[in-house]
């Protein structure tokens, strides 16, 4: 069985810091999927599209990396991962 993490958060923008969480997380499992949840009670500084984009090119020649938009609860993102 395939050990999956969900590191959620807004990642507006990325830092440093989450890079790292996300490099230490992939020596721990298999799949690192990062979780940009949307909040509508905050005014984002990036786009969602944005966010992603930066993402997805960050880890675009890591296949065990990949990043999803999620509305609600995290569990709800858990569950579809």
């Amino acid at each position: 069985m395939k050990r999956i993490a969900l590191f959620p958060g807004t990642f507006d923008p990325i830092t440093i810091g989450h890079l790292d969480i996300i490099s230490r997380s992939l020596g721990l499992f298999d799949k690192v999927v990062i979780g940009i949840g949307r909040n509508v009670n905050k005014l984002p500084m990036f786009s969602e599209e944005q966010r992603i984009a930066w993402i997805r090119e960050i880890y675009k020649d890591n296949p065990n990396v990949d990043a999803v938009l999620y509305d609600g609860l995290t569990i709800r993102c858990c569950q579809q991962v």
